[in-house]
């Protein structure tokens, strides 16, 4: 059964009193890209983590976490149901990404 292409979202009401809750929520452009790609010169941001726990620490562990969220979901294919699935290649091409960052 073939279905029709999704159509294009309708575009913003031009009335300017109309409330806030019948506009459409849409999502924001993914962060940190400039993380990712940062110029030579600029300094690296410095995150602890224990060896332990695997826990990161410090004031950048959220910008940490985010960018693995961003490197993960453009490395990984989103039909792996759970972490031990991913081939240990792709691991490893994150693992590296991590490093060099």
């Amino acid at each position: 059964m073939a279905t029709s292409p999704a159509s294009p979202p309708p575009p913003p009401p031009s009335d300017t009193s109309a409330s806030p809750s019948t506009v459409k929520w849409t999502r924001k452009a993914t962060r940190l890209r400039s993380l990712a790609t940062r110029p030579p010169g600029v300094e690296k941001s410095v995150v602890n983590v224990d060896p332990a726990t695997g826990k990161a620490d410090g004031p950048h562990k959220k910008k940490l976490r985010t960018y693995l969220g961003i490197l993960v979901r453009d490395k990984v294919d989103v039909t792996y149901e759970t972490w031990k699935e991913v081939l240990a290649a792709q691991k490893e091409l994150i693992s590296e990404d991590i490093q060099v960052f």
